[in-house]
């Protein structure tokens, strides 16, 4: 780490003061420290200094408004936090005013104050963070300020949805805003889903109408959204949520149409428990209904459990777009597992994705569950022996957890002698 030569107020002024130098730079030996409270008294004091806000919006290895707002991140003592929310944070609010006034204004740097804003529970910030919110309606990281107000027990979640009820955010913010209101929803936080209007029906519509599969997920989102939507508009988007080509989509349907006491949602549900692909998210609606009774006992058999979160892991692993196309029994046995010192069941699971290739042929990969589960893509090949596979899975595994056990390079047959196999 580098030293820190100067007290955090003289870093932070020596370098605004000096045109070619980065502040966020300037602070880095700050990071990983608490804040004390004279720290924050020193800040704070810094902040209100701040009379010309171009200066702390110039481009450079970074912008100094946002610099300062990260600041806010850092680690702090009680006392400290407390400064920052009464002291700070009005500081924040200010400085905020003054920039998004200024034509050209960053908007990651005036999103990240937005976040510091909800962070610190800031009821001025409300109309500055919705005011951003018009403003720069398609950044996506909406969706961490966002998911900051859907935190459990965020005390200004249901004033902050109320900031941005009429009109409804447009562009990505829109999609980051659903999410929000469908977590408040089911929390109980919101009586009255903010999509619940004529205009909201229109975008829930066009979601679950669009076939672009880049969008599913807004799909996936508007379909949850409708347990919350009255019964005549709920009818109509829950039957065209059925008919779209993704099943996540689907399950959110079925999972809308249970809730309000439908028997079909149950059924399509316990239906696609028996199909390993998304049998583990299929399982959990059901859960979330408290209808785990309807989970049928196949789900639970280990061969097919296995496939199923093989299927989950591949599904978000991120580098395929969803479940595979097949999945299979490869190999199980007990093994001495080395990563865990125990002696336990494992399986590898053979899995397909067809015309994946760039040829048109299809992709056919081996993954491993039982301890840590993975797909060791590229490694490990569907024409090697199982012994080869779960060498190589052991070495990995040593790898990930910091294990000294893991040989200097990975290799089946290193981790075929750990194993002795």
């Amino acid at each position: 780490m580098a030293r820190r030569n100067l007290s955090l107020s003289d870093t932070i002024r020596t370098a605004l003061a000096n045109p070619g130098a980065s502040l966020a730079e300037a602070l880095e030996p700050w990071e990983d420290t608490e804040l004390t409270l004279p720290d924050a008294e020193e800040f704070v004091a810094v902040l209100r200094e701040q009379t010309d806000v171009k200066r702390l919006l110039t481009p450079g290895n970074g912008v100094p408004l946002q610099a300062l707002a990260q600041l806010f991140q850092n680690e702090a003592t009680d006392d400290a936090t407390r400064f920052l929310r009464d002291r700070g944070t009005p500081e924040l609010v200010r400085l905020f005013d003054l920039a998004i006034a200024v034509p050209g204004v960053d908007p990651e740097a005036l999103l990240t104050v937005c976040k510091m804003l909800a962070v610190y529970v800031s009821q001025p910030g409300l109309e500055r963070v919705a005011a951003a919110v018009r403003r720069f309606p398609d950044e996506y990281m909406w969706e961490v300020v966002f998911g900051v107000y859907a935190e459990d027990g965020h005390p200004l979640v249901g004033a902050f949805i109320d900031q941005l009820r009429e009109p409804l955010p447009s562009d990505f913010a829109a999609v980051a805003f659903l999410d929000l209101a469908n977590t408040a929803a089911r929390g109980g936080t919101v009586t009255a889903h903010p999509f619940d209007t004529a205009e909201g029906h229109t975008r829930l519509e066009a979601w679950l109408a669009d076939s672009d599969a880049d969008n599913f997920s807004y799909a996936r989102s508007a379909a949850a959204a409708l347990p919350f939507i009255s019964a005549a508009a709920r009818n109509t988007l829950t039957a065209l949520a059925m008919d779209h080509p993704d099943v996540g989509v689907q399950m959110e349907a079925a999972q809308a149409g249970a809730s309000r006491g439908g028997t079909a949602g149950l059924t399509f549900l316990a239906r696609l428990c028996e199909d390993p692909r998304y049998s583990l998210a299929a399982q959990q609606h059901l859960r979330d209904l408290d209808r785990a009774d309807r989970i049928p006992p196949a789900a639970a058999e280990p061969d097919f459990e296995a496939q199923a979160v093989m299927c989950d892991w591949l599904a978000h692993a991120g580098e395929f777009t969803g479940p595979p196309t097949h999945i299979e029994l490869f190999d199980t046995r007990e093994l001495n597992w080395v990563p865990t010192d125990d002696r336990r069941q494992v399986w590898l699971l053979r899995y397909t994705y067809t015309g994946l290739n760039g040829d048109g042929t299809d992709f056919v990969g081996l993954g491993m569950v039982g301890s840590i589960p993975a797909a060791l893509i590229g490694e490990a090949r569907a024409d090697m022996s199982p012994e080869d596979v779960y060498g190589l899975h052991c070495c990995w595994e040593l790898e990930v957890t910091d294990d000294p056990r893991a040989p200097d390079r990975r290799s089946a047959k290193a981790g075929r002698e750990l194993l002795g196999i």
